[in-house]
């Protein structure tokens, strides 16, 4: 893997800002990885770890050099639960073993965790913030805007074939009207993700703010997505005004953002 280029000046006097990330533990997160590197781009990929090293899902190996060719890794608990059915200690072990887990593999710390299909509660988000986590990744899409919840960041597209009715019950979620009022235009005219992602980073580098590809890689290989995420990747990369980063280094710049409180999810599109 060709080590990727580190594009991260300073995010918190970037006006455009793009970032990735990659859901659950599938070894096909390792072509996302050469792909996003081949481009100059940024990601990271939140991994779930009860199942490494079996079957077709990442190694250890595969996860330090992740990290040794610049991708973030992030938690995604232990055994893809979803949070909002598990109490008590389960909730909090959830939380807590899949960050260690990671941190013996890749000997540094892990600080951005993803909840599983995007559901979360307050009680999951103070286990959250008590294990240790600067921030959390949600599945509300079309959003772009700079400032967000640490602990519900958003998205803005998903590597997905969604319909225009499943953007549009994603953002009936409390917390999303105003990026549905933004959204309305290009959900009009939807044709499909690759189509609408472009829009959506046209409209980012217009008016500034924060450009978020999020998806699945196991998905990606299930419904041979890779000419269409190849297409979007180099739509996007080695733009002068751009700044590329993690989902980690976008946390860091805006310590303001803590303090907001995020909105229970209870329901996601993925």
């Amino acid at each position: 893997m060709t080590a990727m280029v580190n594009q991260m000046p300073s995010v918190a006097t970037s006006r455009v800002i793009v970032t990735t990330s990659w859901d659950d533990d599938a070894a096909s997160g390792l072509r996302v990885a050469e792909m996003l590197a081949s481009k100059g781009l940024a990601g990271t990929f939140y991994v779930p770890t009860g199942r490494l090293g079996e079957g077709s899902a990442l190694r250890a190996s595969d996860l330090r050099s992740l990290s040794a060719n610049g991708f973030e890794i992030g938690a995604h608990t232990v055994s893809h639960a979803i949070l909002t059915q598990v109490r008590g200690p389960d909730l909090r072990r959830e939380v807590e073993e899949c960050k260690q887990v990671l941190q013996q593999i890749l000997g540094e710390p892990v600080t951005t965790f993803c909840y599983p299909k995007g559901r979360f509660n307050a009680e999951v988000v103070r286990i959250v913030r008590e294990a240790g986590y600067q921030g959390a990744r949600s599945t509300r899409m079309l959003a772009s805007d700079a400032l967000f919840s640490q602990f519900a960041m958003p998205t803005t597209v998903q590597a997905y074939p969604h319909t225009r009715a499943n953007y549009v019950r994603n953002l009936l979620r409390p917390g999303a009207i105003g990026a549905l009022v933004t959204s309305a235009p290009d959900l009009i005219s939807f044709g499909n993700w690759l189509q609408l992602g472009k829009r959506l980073f046209d409209r980012v580098l217009r008016h500034g703010g924060i450009w978020h590809l999020y998806g699945h890689p196991w998905e990606i290989e299930k419904l041979n997505l890779w000419p269409q995420l190849e297409e979007i990747f180099a739509y996007v990369s080695r733009r002068e005004s751009v700044t590329y980063c993690t989902n980690g280094q976008l946390l860091k710049p805006a310590p303001e953002r803590a303090a907001a409180e995020p909105i229970e999810s209870k329901h996601a599109t993925a």
